[in-house]
């Protein structure tokens, strides 16, 4: 089973992926921003976790151990990107495998959004953890749109985030700015470390 969030807009001929995710037996397979072809996250049913993608040589590089996904039962972030909106062509296209009976597409409007950068926070949720999401000190910042689905046995959300002054992270000269909302969407965390991966 696949899910897949693309842009709403036709960008270069194509709607673009901006996230998707692949559930297989070996686990949940992943990427968020889509801006390097082939590039992934693979959290496996055992709990370990892999990165692949041109920072790795193509190969899977092992990140750490979570829950084993057999037996997740909580809420997680599993990551946070920015997207240039100048660069979505350069974003994998959806495709007609993408369309078959049993997947899912869902449709984002990312070219109307306020900054040219948008941040995507994905977190994957158990029902029985679904309630935590409703608190107030866990909301979206405001002008955030969230997008969900089902895959396997949980759930994936999906936040956009297009405000300006909201943003997560948000490039400055040759650097980037990083910014705490709330304990849920967060770029600097206290006491958490980050991995950053950013190309030309």
């Amino acid at each position: 089973m696949r899910v897949s969030f693309v842009t709403k807009e036709v960008v270069d001929g194509a709607q673009r992926k901006i996230a998707w995710f692949a559930w297989q037996p070996k686990g949940l397979y992943y990427d968020v921003g889509g801006l390097l072809w082939g590039s992934h996250i693979s959290y496996h049913v055992d709990g370990n976790v892999f990165r692949t993608s041109p920072a790795t040589g193509g190969r899977p590089r092992f990140q750490g151990r979570q829950l084993p996904l057999t037996g997740f039962a909580g809420w997680h972030q599993l990551g946070i990107a920015m997207i240039n909106k100048q660069m979505l062509a350069k974003n994998p296209p959806l495709k007609s495998r993408d369309q078959k009976p049993g997947n899912v597409v869902n449709e984002v409007p990312i070219l109307a959004l306020e900054t040219d950068t948008p941040n995507i926070v994905i977190e994957l949720v158990h029902d029985d953890q679904r309630h935590l999401l409703a608190l107030p000190q866990f909301q979206p910042p405001p002008g955030a749109s969230q997008h969900e689905a089902r895959i396997g046995h949980l759930g994936v959300i999906v936040t956009v985030i297009g405000s300006e002054a909201h943003l997560l992270v948000k490039p400055i000269g040759d650097g980037v700015r990083v910014q705490h909302i709330n304990d849920r969407f967060t770029a600097n965390a206290k006491g958490v470390t980050y991995t950053f991966e950013a190309y030309d």
